[in-house]
Protein backbone atom coordinates (compact mmCIF):
# COMPACT_ATOMS: atom_id res chain seq x y z
CA UNK A 1 0.00 0.00 0.00
CA UNK A 2 1.16 3.43 -1.19
CA UNK A 3 1.84 6.21 1.52
CA UNK A 4 0.42 9.08 1.58
CA UNK A 5 3.39 11.69 0.26
CA UNK A 6 4.10 13.96 3.29
CA UNK A 7 2.65 17.49 3.31
CA UNK A 8 5.32 20.08 2.24
CA UNK A 9 6.55 22.19 5.54
CA UNK A 10 4.35 24.97 6.70
CA UNK A 11 7.38 27.27 5.68
CA UNK A 12 7.59 26.18 2.16
CA UNK A 13 3.85 27.12 1.90
CA UNK A 14 3.82 30.12 2.93
CA UNK A 15 7.18 31.09 0.46
CA UNK A 16 5.20 29.53 -2.43
CA UNK A 17 2.43 32.07 -1.49
CA UNK A 18 4.74 35.18 -1.03
CA UNK A 19 5.97 34.12 -4.36
CA UNK A 20 2.71 33.97 -6.05
CA UNK A 21 1.70 37.17 -3.74
CA UNK A 22 4.71 39.26 -5.49
CA UNK A 23 3.97 37.74 -9.13
CA UNK A 24 0.66 38.79 -9.24
CA UNK A 25 1.49 42.08 -7.55
CA UNK A 26 4.16 42.81 -10.07
CA UNK A 27 1.66 41.79 -12.84
CA UNK A 28 -0.74 44.27 -11.89
CA UNK A 29 1.81 46.89 -11.99
CA UNK A 30 3.33 45.83 -15.34
CA UNK A 31 -0.22 46.53 -16.22
CA UNK A 32 -0.45 49.92 -14.69
CA UNK A 33 2.45 50.80 -16.13
CA UNK A 34 1.32 49.85 -19.66
CA UNK A 35 -2.05 51.68 -19.81
CA UNK A 36 -0.31 55.17 -20.31
CA UNK A 37 0.99 53.63 -23.37
CA UNK A 38 -2.13 52.03 -24.76
CA UNK A 39 -4.32 54.75 -24.29
CA UNK A 40 -2.13 56.89 -26.25
CA UNK A 41 -2.04 57.36 -30.28
CA UNK A 42 0.99 55.66 -31.58
CA UNK A 43 1.48 57.76 -34.17
CA UNK A 44 1.73 60.60 -31.78
CA UNK A 45 4.37 59.11 -29.76
CA UNK A 46 6.56 58.72 -32.47
CA UNK A 47 5.78 62.42 -33.60
CA UNK A 48 6.83 63.15 -30.05
CA UNK A 49 9.79 61.28 -29.93
CA UNK A 50 10.87 62.42 -33.45
CA UNK A 51 10.88 66.05 -31.54
CA UNK A 52 13.47 65.48 -29.24
CA UNK A 53 16.00 67.83 -30.06
CA UNK A 54 19.38 65.96 -29.39
CA UNK A 55 21.60 69.01 -28.58
CA UNK A 56 18.94 70.01 -26.02
CA UNK A 57 19.26 66.65 -24.52
CA UNK A 58 22.84 67.55 -23.46
CA UNK A 59 20.91 69.90 -20.79
CA UNK A 60 20.00 66.68 -19.03
CA UNK A 61 22.83 64.81 -19.76
CA UNK A 62 25.18 67.32 -17.55
CA UNK A 63 22.58 67.77 -15.05
CA UNK A 64 22.97 63.83 -14.10
CA UNK A 65 26.71 63.64 -14.23
CA UNK A 66 26.90 67.19 -12.29
CA UNK A 67 24.18 65.29 -9.93
CA UNK A 68 26.44 62.25 -8.95
CA UNK A 69 28.95 64.43 -8.79
CA UNK A 70 27.43 66.76 -5.96
CA UNK A 71 26.02 63.61 -4.31
CA UNK A 72 29.51 62.11 -3.57
CA UNK A 73 30.99 65.50 -2.90
CA UNK A 74 28.27 65.10 -0.23
CA UNK A 75 29.61 61.63 0.93
CA UNK A 76 33.16 63.47 1.11
CA UNK A 77 32.23 66.08 3.07
CA UNK A 78 31.06 64.35 5.44
CA UNK A 79 33.79 61.72 5.61
CA UNK A 80 36.24 64.74 6.15
CA UNK A 81 33.99 65.92 9.10
CA UNK A 82 34.77 62.53 10.16
CA UNK A 83 38.28 62.80 9.95
CA UNK A 84 38.25 59.98 7.16
CA UNK A 85 38.62 61.78 3.61
CA UNK A 86 39.25 59.00 1.25
CA UNK A 87 39.29 61.84 -1.69
CA UNK A 88 36.35 63.14 -4.19
CA UNK A 89 37.63 60.31 -7.44
CA UNK A 90 37.31 57.30 -4.92
CA UNK A 91 34.20 58.52 -3.71
CA UNK A 92 32.99 59.24 -7.01
CA UNK A 93 33.31 56.15 -8.05
CA UNK A 94 31.66 54.48 -5.15
CA UNK A 95 29.07 56.47 -5.41
CA UNK A 96 28.53 55.80 -8.86
CA UNK A 97 28.71 51.93 -8.21
CA UNK A 98 26.51 51.93 -4.62
CA UNK A 99 23.64 53.69 -6.29
CA UNK A 100 23.74 51.49 -9.75
CA UNK A 101 23.37 48.28 -7.25
CA UNK A 102 20.55 49.97 -5.08
CA UNK A 103 18.75 50.54 -8.81
CA UNK A 104 19.23 47.06 -10.06
CA UNK A 105 18.19 45.22 -6.57
CA UNK A 106 14.84 46.95 -4.45
CA UNK A 107 15.99 46.10 -1.45
CA UNK A 108 15.08 49.42 0.46
CA UNK A 109 18.33 50.99 -0.20
CA UNK A 110 19.97 48.03 1.43
CA UNK A 111 22.02 46.34 -1.24
CA UNK A 112 23.92 49.74 -2.22
CA UNK A 113 24.48 50.28 1.56
CA UNK A 114 26.23 47.02 1.67
CA UNK A 115 28.27 48.03 -1.57
CA UNK A 116 28.97 51.38 0.23
CA UNK A 117 30.41 49.68 3.24
CA UNK A 118 32.62 47.67 1.51
CA UNK A 119 34.17 49.82 -0.70
CA UNK A 120 34.61 52.25 2.34
CA UNK A 121 36.60 49.68 4.61
CA UNK A 122 38.33 49.10 1.48
CA UNK A 123 39.95 52.27 1.90
CA UNK A 124 40.40 52.88 5.00
CA UNK A 125 37.32 54.06 6.69
CA UNK A 126 36.88 52.23 9.97
CA UNK A 127 33.36 50.31 9.76
CA UNK A 128 31.55 52.75 12.60
CA UNK A 129 32.71 55.99 10.66
CA UNK A 130 32.06 54.42 7.49
CA UNK A 131 28.07 53.70 8.58
CA UNK A 132 27.56 57.10 10.82
CA UNK A 133 28.85 58.82 7.21
CA UNK A 134 26.36 56.49 5.32
CA UNK A 135 23.33 57.16 7.48
CA UNK A 136 23.82 60.66 8.07
CA UNK A 137 24.16 61.37 3.81
CA UNK A 138 20.95 59.39 4.11
CA UNK A 139 18.99 61.09 6.64
CA UNK A 140 20.17 64.83 5.40
CA UNK A 141 18.91 63.45 1.77
CA UNK A 142 15.54 62.34 3.24
CA UNK A 143 14.78 65.41 5.25
CA UNK A 144 15.39 67.90 1.91
CA UNK A 145 12.93 65.30 0.28
CA UNK A 146 10.82 66.29 2.63
CA UNK A 147 11.10 69.80 2.63
CA UNK A 148 10.49 70.00 -1.74
CA UNK A 149 7.27 67.20 -0.85
CA UNK A 150 6.28 70.09 0.59
CA UNK A 151 6.68 72.48 -1.32
CA UNK A 152 5.47 70.55 -4.18
CA UNK A 153 2.24 69.79 -2.10
CA UNK A 154 1.75 73.52 -1.92
CA UNK A 155 1.69 74.02 -5.49
CA UNK A 156 -0.74 71.96 -5.85
CA UNK A 157 -3.09 73.46 -3.49
CA UNK A 158 -2.61 76.30 -5.08
CA UNK A 159 -3.32 74.71 -8.75
CA UNK A 160 -6.99 75.33 -9.92
CA UNK A 161 -7.84 72.99 -12.19
CA UNK A 162 -7.82 70.18 -9.83
CA UNK A 163 -10.68 68.52 -8.59
CA UNK A 164 -11.77 68.59 -4.96
CA UNK A 165 -10.64 64.93 -4.30
CA UNK A 166 -7.39 65.73 -5.53
CA UNK A 167 -7.25 69.30 -3.15
CA UNK A 168 -8.00 67.15 -0.18
CA UNK A 169 -5.41 64.61 -0.86
CA UNK A 170 -2.70 67.29 -1.44
CA UNK A 171 -3.83 68.79 1.56
CA UNK A 172 -3.77 65.88 3.59
CA UNK A 173 -0.55 64.97 2.51
CA UNK A 174 1.13 68.73 2.75
CA UNK A 175 -0.18 67.76 6.64
CA UNK A 176 1.39 64.70 6.87
CA UNK A 177 5.03 65.78 5.31
CA UNK A 178 5.13 69.14 7.20
CA UNK A 179 4.51 67.08 10.83
CA UNK A 180 6.72 64.40 9.76
CA UNK A 181 9.73 67.30 8.98
CA UNK A 182 8.81 69.50 12.09
CA UNK A 183 9.09 65.95 13.98
CA UNK A 184 12.01 65.19 12.75
CA UNK A 185 14.14 68.49 13.10
CA UNK A 186 12.42 68.41 16.83
CA UNK A 187 13.97 65.24 17.37
CA UNK A 188 17.60 66.33 15.98
CA UNK A 189 17.51 69.27 17.89
CA UNK A 190 16.76 67.82 21.48
CA UNK A 191 18.52 64.72 22.34
CA UNK A 192 16.82 62.95 25.22
CA UNK A 193 13.33 62.88 24.06
CA UNK A 194 14.97 61.63 20.10
CA UNK A 195 16.60 58.93 21.94
CA UNK A 196 13.24 58.02 23.75
CA UNK A 197 11.34 58.25 20.96
CA UNK A 198 13.77 55.74 18.64
CA UNK A 199 12.99 53.30 21.56
CA UNK A 200 9.27 53.62 21.15
CA UNK A 201 9.47 53.31 17.40
CA UNK A 202 12.05 50.74 17.49
CA UNK A 203 9.39 48.73 19.98
CA UNK A 204 6.46 49.31 18.05
CA UNK A 205 8.01 48.21 14.63
CA UNK A 206 8.97 45.28 16.75
CA UNK A 207 5.82 44.28 17.94
CA UNK A 208 3.97 44.88 14.50
CA UNK A 209 6.62 43.06 12.38
CA UNK A 210 6.06 40.12 15.15
CA UNK A 211 2.12 39.77 14.16
CA UNK A 212 2.36 40.75 10.88
CA UNK A 213 5.71 38.67 9.90
CA UNK A 214 5.86 35.91 12.75
CA UNK A 215 8.80 35.21 15.11
CA UNK A 216 10.81 33.09 12.26
CA UNK A 217 10.81 36.14 9.62
CA UNK A 218 10.38 39.45 12.05
CA UNK A 219 13.97 41.14 11.96
CA UNK A 220 15.41 40.58 15.54
CA UNK A 221 15.31 43.62 18.44
CA UNK A 222 18.51 43.51 18.13
CA UNK A 223 19.38 44.02 14.77
CA UNK A 224 16.12 47.09 15.17
CA UNK A 225 17.72 48.37 18.30
CA UNK A 226 21.61 48.91 16.18
CA UNK A 227 19.40 50.43 13.23
CA UNK A 228 17.91 53.14 15.57
CA UNK A 229 21.39 53.55 17.82
CA UNK A 230 22.86 54.37 14.32
CA UNK A 231 20.34 56.87 13.82
CA UNK A 232 20.55 58.13 16.83
CA UNK A 233 24.72 58.69 16.32
CA UNK A 234 23.88 59.91 13.32
CA UNK A 235 21.77 62.71 14.14
CA UNK A 236 24.67 63.29 17.04
CA UNK A 237 27.11 63.61 15.07
CA UNK A 238 25.43 66.29 12.26
CA UNK A 239 25.20 68.09 15.94
CA UNK A 240 28.64 68.25 17.14
CA UNK A 241 29.91 69.21 13.52
CA UNK A 242 27.60 71.77 13.13
CA UNK A 243 29.87 74.15 11.14
CA UNK A 244 31.33 70.86 8.84
CA UNK A 245 28.03 69.46 7.95
CA UNK A 246 27.01 73.04 5.62
CA UNK A 247 29.20 72.18 2.78
CA UNK A 248 27.36 68.29 2.51
CA UNK A 249 24.18 69.99 3.31
CA UNK A 250 24.44 72.15 0.35
CA UNK A 251 25.53 69.58 -1.96
CA UNK A 252 22.87 67.27 -1.01
CA UNK A 253 20.47 70.40 -1.94
CA UNK A 254 22.30 71.17 -5.16
CA UNK A 255 22.06 67.47 -5.87
CA UNK A 256 18.26 67.18 -5.39
CA UNK A 257 17.76 70.42 -8.01
CA UNK A 258 19.81 68.71 -10.48
CA UNK A 259 18.18 65.66 -10.32
CA UNK A 260 14.67 68.44 -11.29
CA UNK A 261 17.14 69.76 -13.74
CA UNK A 262 17.38 66.48 -15.09
CA UNK A 263 13.70 65.89 -15.35
CA UNK A 264 12.86 69.05 -16.78
CA UNK A 265 15.38 69.34 -19.46
CA UNK A 266 13.80 65.94 -20.76
CA UNK A 267 10.94 68.23 -21.53
CA UNK A 268 12.95 70.73 -22.79
CA UNK A 269 14.53 68.82 -24.89
CA UNK A 270 10.94 67.76 -26.60
CA UNK A 271 10.24 71.59 -26.43
CA UNK A 272 8.10 71.97 -23.84
CA UNK A 273 9.15 74.89 -21.08
CA UNK A 274 7.33 73.56 -18.22
CA UNK A 275 7.60 75.61 -15.01
CA UNK A 276 9.94 74.16 -12.27
CA UNK A 277 7.32 73.84 -9.84
CA UNK A 278 5.31 72.06 -11.86
CA UNK A 279 8.13 69.71 -12.79
CA UNK A 280 8.69 69.49 -8.82
CA UNK A 281 5.27 68.42 -8.48
CA UNK A 282 5.61 65.33 -10.91
CA UNK A 283 9.01 64.56 -9.66
CA UNK A 284 8.01 64.29 -5.80
CA UNK A 285 5.49 62.04 -6.78
CA UNK A 286 7.65 59.49 -8.69
CA UNK A 287 9.76 59.76 -6.13
CA UNK A 288 6.89 58.97 -3.63
CA UNK A 289 6.46 55.90 -6.08
CA UNK A 290 9.73 54.37 -6.05
CA UNK A 291 10.15 54.62 -2.08
CA UNK A 292 6.04 51.75 -2.21
CA UNK A 293 8.08 50.36 -5.26
CA UNK A 294 8.73 46.12 -5.42
CA UNK A 295 10.48 46.45 -8.95
CA UNK A 296 14.12 47.87 -9.18
CA UNK A 297 14.01 51.74 -9.21
CA UNK A 298 10.25 52.14 -9.23
CA UNK A 299 10.14 50.20 -13.03
CA UNK A 300 6.62 50.99 -14.38
CA UNK A 301 5.88 52.24 -11.35
CA UNK A 302 7.43 55.59 -11.50
CA UNK A 303 6.62 56.36 -14.97
CA UNK A 304 2.85 55.68 -14.78
CA UNK A 305 2.70 58.26 -11.22
CA UNK A 306 4.72 60.75 -13.14
CA UNK A 307 2.65 61.00 -16.47
CA UNK A 308 -0.62 61.01 -14.88
CA UNK A 309 0.47 63.80 -12.57
CA UNK A 310 1.93 65.40 -15.09
CA UNK A 311 -1.10 65.01 -17.66
CA UNK A 312 -3.46 65.64 -14.95
CA UNK A 313 -1.65 69.21 -14.72
CA UNK A 314 -2.24 70.08 -18.92
CA UNK A 315 0.41 68.58 -20.21
CA UNK A 316 0.26 66.49 -22.97
CA UNK A 317 0.40 62.85 -23.21
CA UNK A 318 2.91 61.72 -25.95
CA UNK A 319 5.61 63.54 -25.18
CA UNK A 320 4.92 63.28 -21.86
CA UNK A 321 5.85 59.93 -21.92
CA UNK A 322 8.67 60.07 -24.35
CA UNK A 323 10.30 62.53 -21.65
CA UNK A 324 10.09 60.48 -18.91
CA UNK A 325 10.98 57.42 -20.82
CA UNK A 326 13.98 60.01 -21.52
CA UNK A 327 14.59 60.58 -18.06
CA UNK A 328 14.87 57.16 -16.95
CA UNK A 329 17.72 56.57 -19.70
CA UNK A 330 19.34 59.33 -18.83
CA UNK A 331 19.01 59.09 -14.93
CA UNK A 332 19.37 55.73 -14.83
CA UNK A 333 20.94 53.91 -17.86
CA UNK A 334 23.49 56.51 -17.88
CA UNK A 335 25.13 56.20 -14.70
CA UNK A 336 24.90 52.30 -14.72
CA UNK A 337 26.96 52.25 -18.07
CA UNK A 338 29.26 54.72 -16.72
CA UNK A 339 29.06 52.38 -13.34
CA UNK A 340 30.45 49.27 -15.32
CA UNK A 341 33.26 51.04 -16.02
CA UNK A 342 33.81 51.49 -12.48
CA UNK A 343 33.58 48.22 -11.36
CA UNK A 344 36.23 45.80 -12.80
CA UNK A 345 39.08 48.88 -11.50
CA UNK A 346 37.66 48.35 -8.03
CA UNK A 347 37.03 45.53 -7.51
CA UNK A 348 40.97 44.58 -8.23
CA UNK A 349 41.98 47.38 -6.06
CA UNK A 350 40.01 45.77 -3.63
CA UNK A 351 41.57 41.94 -3.97
CA UNK A 352 44.93 43.66 -4.08
CA UNK A 353 44.22 45.37 -0.94
CA UNK A 354 43.00 42.14 1.08
CA UNK A 355 45.72 39.85 -0.41
CA UNK A 356 48.53 42.65 1.02
CA UNK A 357 46.41 42.85 4.21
Amino acid sequence: MNQPANPPPPSSVQSRSATRFAIGIATVVLAAAGIAFFASDGRELLRAAGDVSWYRILIPITATILSYATMAASYEGIAKAASTPIGFAAMHRITYVSNTINYMVSTGGLSGFAVRMYFFRQNGIPLGRAVTISFVQGLITNLTLLIFLIFAFIFLLTHESLSSAALASAAIALLIFTATTFLLVGLFLHAPTRRKSIRWIIGAIYSIANRLLGPARAPTKISLLRLGNNIDDGLAFMQKNGRAMIAPVAFIIADWFLTLGVLWGCFFALGLNVPFALVSVGFAIGILSTLVSITPAGIGIMESAVTTIFVALGQPLEPTIIAVILFRLIFYALPFGMSIGFFRGMFQDARKHTQLS
